[in-house]
């Protein structure tokens, strides 16, 4: 059993750099389509509704929000702890840390709603969690992309 997980570890490490590319294309164009929404509500949402517009911006940008974050950060951070692990840094972890680390921050605020009826503090940061996602994994694919 450990001897399959070695191997899918080490062939998810060497996989070729089209497939990388195309895995920083996808991160990118799900954080652009899922993330637009968070964006909009971030800036416009308030002025949509009334006293209860900032519950309801703050679970539907913890939905959204959450799926750009699985999708973009958790790949990019698996992927770097493990490199980490054997002695490889890569940036990646690094955005990725972030992005989740600001993520979880944000969402617990947004479970206050579900116990008390309000959101726990503020501000919230899951368009600070989009921006970084899509511009990195925006700017790494036109990296990788140029480099071949």
């Amino acid at each position: 059993m450990n001897d399959d997980r070695a191997q899918a570890i080490e062939s998810l490490l060497a996989r070729p750099i089209d497939q990388r590319i195309r895995e920083y294309q996808y991160r990118f164009a799900q954080s652009v389509v899922f993330g637009l929404p968070v964006i909009f509500l971030q800036y416009v949402g308030p002025s949509l509704g009334g006293p209860e517009s900032e519950r309801w911006i703050g679970i539907l940008q913890a939905i959204l929000c959450g799926w750009v974050t699985y999708v973009g950060a958790a790949g990019m951070l698996f992927e770097g702890l493990v490199l980490l692990g054997r002695g490889k840094f890569t940036v990646d972890v690094l955005v990725a840390l972030a992005a989740v680390g600001m993520y979880l921050f944000s969402a617990v605020s947004v479970l206050g709603i579900f116990v008390r009826g309000d959101l726990l503090y503020r501000p919230l940061l899951f368009h600070v969690v989009i921006v970084v996602v899509a511009a990195w994994t925006g700017f790494k694919w036109r990296t990788m992309r140029r480099a071949t």
